[in-house]
């Protein structure tokens, strides 16, 4: 995959090189010359870098671009613009794909829990063998907490305010997070466009799109097929109205109030861990685990991940950031 992203960012500079030559504005020379030269920085980091270390390299070069981009005010343009967007849109299709190779696998659904009233262990309800609800284990110094074993919010929303506010990021993550909240932060304007008419936070937004979808603007938020046509995955065929190629905002509403996310009142970050967790499925709290959708690269999270449908591996360990490390770098440089 670095193989043809050094590709695309060769391709990129040599669209850069035809339009230094073409233009006359000496500031938007000085734009490409900076961007050249980063380019050609990123590609030698590029040899040497590691899935994750390799995205924010491609982030870096797409953002490069753009400044091209933002600085062409006169012709000729000829084919430029349209160049330079091409190899905007690989490089965002292939941060899309690095991205995806360490999706996590969605946890299968607890049904028997959902719903089902809270009873605690021992109890007459129990015996008779009822759902029942774990009580968080309070861990250790060092330790990994049990996760309630529930799906209903009322059951959990005490443990989103508990885990939320003693997690704390491993060593050696700070870089990858700051990856993922510079992509927030980069499209946030996009992300409020599509959540203000639903009434969801356009934090919510980023971080599924993020999770889901690499942060790549050309695949529909309900499972990262592309928006040339309806989605093929589940959920298939949407969106169910409208024709495509869709705009990622229309297909992202789509996405949304199909959850129904639209109907949610409260999004406070109790409320916001849940329906991310959702997202995802509950499939992690049976086993014991804190879901690493949430809360890998915290000291919440040590091991443990479906890495296929209804596979799970104890030992394996998730290369995502969890949702709740970007929510809680936002809140801390108050851009929630």
């Amino acid at each position: 995959m670095q193989t043809q992203t050094r590709s695309d960012i060769v391709v990129a500079m040599n669209v850069l090189v035809r339009r230094r030559s073409a233009t006359v504005d000496t500031a938007e020379q000085a734009v490409i010359d900076a961007s050249l030269d980063t380019l050609a920085g990123l590609l030698q980091q590029l040899n040497q870098a590691a899935l994750l270390d390799a995205a924010a390299v491609v982030a870096q070069a797409t953002d490069a671009l753009e400044r091209v981009v933002a600085s062409a005010r006169m012709g000729p343009f000829d084919t430029f613009l349209a160049d330079i967007q091409g190899a905007i849109a690989k490089l965002n299709n292939g941060l899309g794909a690095m991205q995806g190779i360490d999706r996590l696998a969605k946890a299968p659904e607890l049904k028997v829990l959902r719903g089902a009233p809270a009873v605690a262990p021992g109890s007459p309800q129990a015996a008779a063998g009822a759902a029942v609800v774990a009580p968080a284990v309070a861990a250790a110094a060092g330790a990994v907490p049990t996760p309630i074993n529930s799906t209903r919010y009322d059951d959990l929303r005490a443990e989103y305010a508990d885990f939320f506010a003693r997690c704390a990021l491993r060593d050696g993550f700070a870089g990858n997070v700051e990856f993922y909240v510079s992509r927030l932060l980069k499209s946030k304007a996009v992300y409020q466009q599509t959540g203000a008419p639903l009434g969801v936070p356009w934090a919510f937004i980023g971080v599924v799109h993020g999770m889901e979808c690499g942060f790549n603007f050309q695949t529909h938020l309900h499972n990262g097929d592309p928006l040339s046509r309806r989605t093929v995955q589940v959920p298939r065929g949407r969106p169910a109205t409208g024709n495509p190629p869709f705009t990622w905002v229309e297909s992202a509403r789509d996405a949304l109030t199909l959850k129904r996310l639209n109907e949610v009142a409260d999004w406070g970050i109790p409320r916001m861990l849940y329906q991310l967790e959702s997202y995802n499925g509950f499939g992690y709290r049976p086993r014991g685990v804190p879901t690493p959708y949430l809360w890998s690269f915290s000291t919440l999270y040590s091991a443990g991940k479906f890495i296929a449908d209804r596979v799970f591996d104890p030992a394996a360990v998730s290369k995502q950031c969890g949702a709740a490390l970007m929510i809680k770098a936002l809140q801390q440089r108050g851009a929630l």
